[in-house]
């Protein structure tokens, strides 16, 4: 599978040298779209671009679904300048990731341990669930988060090569979203820090497709009962093969338009 993707992956690198239109804008959008789809959200691809790119609310939706939308790009640009930067992270910073995701539909939460606001990167102070999963203690979340942090900028700089920085990216993927250390938000915070490795590197970001949504959690729930990391790695290299293949095709297709628009109907 490997020598399978790196091949997909030189081809790739290959057509995009020559090509001049804003893909990455776009795999933006659609980062965006799949990423609140798994989440819930009922807004199309082409509803959460033309929502993003011209700023059209779609109708008959719920308002809460756009919010989500332009939130989680505001969020994914955070993250994305912050790799630019080659910017450190913090405790701090994976708060404020979760803040922008949560900034118009997150809320102050009271708790017998206290109140919290999901909107303002506040860690939980309650137990929380999802499906037959408990999540741990929340009076561990602060620590485990700051460990995580740690060893994310102890290894991001020294890391190389596609699959290396990818299995770093998938790990700290995994190991957020199983800290679970906001009320809500956490899936979506999970995949923008695998996107923040990912481009420290400048490699592809990936997309967890929401129609592969139940694989994702099947992995996901297979890696915790086997502690087991390579049962994710290789979910989410699945992933990001998927997302290579479409944008070969993509480019391969926007290059047989500019063939033809200069005179040209076929290839030699």
């Amino acid at each position: 599978m490997m020598k399978k993707l790196l091949r997909l992956y030189e081809n790739y690198l290959n057509l995009a040298q020559a090509d001049t239109f804003d893909f990455e804008k776009f795999n933006q959008y659609a980062i965006v779209h799949h990423s609140n789809s798994i989440e819930g959200s009922t807004l199309t691809l082409e509803e959460t671009i033309l929502l993003l790119d011209k700023k059209l609310t779609p109708k008959n939706k719920p308002i809460e679904h756009s919010l989500m939308a332009l939130d989680h790009l505001e969020a994914l640009k955070y993250v994305l300048d912050l790799a630019s930067k080659k910017q450190s992270l913090t405790v701090s910073s994976i708060q404020h990731i979760s803040a922008l995701v949560m900034k118009s539909t997150g809320s102050e939460i009271s708790a017998m341990a206290g109140s919290f606001d999901s909107s303002k990167g506040d860690f939980r102070k309650v137990t929380v669930r999802a499906g037959s999963r408990t999540f741990m203690d929340y009076k561990k979340v602060p620590e485990r988060t700051a460990q995580l942090v740690d060893y994310i900028n102890t290894n991001i700089e020294q890391t190389k090569g596609f699959v290396e920085v990818n299995e770093l990216a998938f790990d700290a993927h995994f190991q957020i979203v199983s800290i679970h250390p906001f009320a809500d938000g956490n899936g979506r915070l999970s995949r923008l820090l695998m996107n923040y490795i990912q481009h420290y590197h400048k490699l592809p970001l990936s997309i967890v497709y929401q129609e592969d949504k139940q694989d994702y959690y099947n992995a996901l729930e297979q890696t915790r009962k086997e502690e087991n990391l390579s049962v994710f790695r290789t979910f989410m290299f699945s992933q990001i093969e998927k997302l290579i293949q479409n944008r070969i095709k993509e480019l391969s297709s926007s290059s047989q338009k500019e063939i033809k628009k200069n005179g040209f109907g076929f290839l030699f």
